[in-house]
């Protein structure tokens, strides 16, 4: 049951509220922005220019992995042989969603979150994705200067499904994994979080997705 407390002051959907928690970590496409379009737009052109289509069902069935992560995982399920290397196709990828970047919007139930909890309990981003994409992208939004940190693929070995990103972010933050709340919209990311010990939030009931 939610306390009087909480009810008066957090304007959003009580589903998303946090509980007995020590800090708050989000992860970025898909939670706290709606990119999606976005990010299917840039990748399936830029894999349509070395000859690959790319479905958007398949396409929004892997959101929770990195473009790298994607990208491989559609060649090995496909055996394709490309013209160029992966990260020529991220690095274009990058380049024709930066394009669109400041057409990005946040998510208002998840702004409320964030706006809320702010300067209250430590939050980070916890993403897949690219740190200078987030961070472009970030500076059109009212997010900025909200995070204490933000851990991308970069900064960690594995990606989601391992909890390494989660992990990490907890560490910056000098929480116990346990005490930490993550807001996911993807299963690999809902994934991620439980194999970190972490409460995991299924954002997408509240996001359109």
């Amino acid at each position: 049951m939610h306390s009087r407390r909480k009810k008066a002051i957090i304007p959003v959907l009580s589903q998303l509220v946090p509980h007995d928690t020590d800090c708050l970590l989000f992860d970025w496409d898909g939670t706290l922005v709606d990119s999606q379009s976005a990010n299917y737009r840039a990748m399936a052109t830029a894999l349509s220019q070395v000859g690959v289509e790319l479905e958007e069902s398949w396409f929004g069935a892997r959101t929770g992995l990195s473009s790298a992560e994607m990208i491989n995982a559609l060649i090995r399920e496909r055996s394709l042989t490309l013209p160029v290397t992966v990260q020529e196709i991220v690095t274009h990828r990058d380049e024709l969603f930066l394009e669109e970047a400041h057409r990005v919007q946040a998510q208002p139930a998840l702004l409320d979150i964030v706006n809320t909890w702010y300067g209250r309990l430590p939050m980070a981003v916890a993403s897949g994705g690219s740190r200078s994409i987030i961070l472009e992208t970030m500076r059109h939004l009212p997010y900025a200067s909200r995070f204490t940190t933000v851990v991308t693929r970069e900064d960690v070995k594995r990606g989601k499904p391992a909890p390494d990103i989660f992990l990490l972010a907890a560490h910056r933050l000098g929480a116990v994994p346990e005490r930490c709340t993550v807001y996911e919209d993807s299963d690999e990311g809902i994934v991620a979080a439980a194999a970190a010990g972490m409460t995991v939030i299924d954002v997408r009931p509240y996001t359109g997705r």
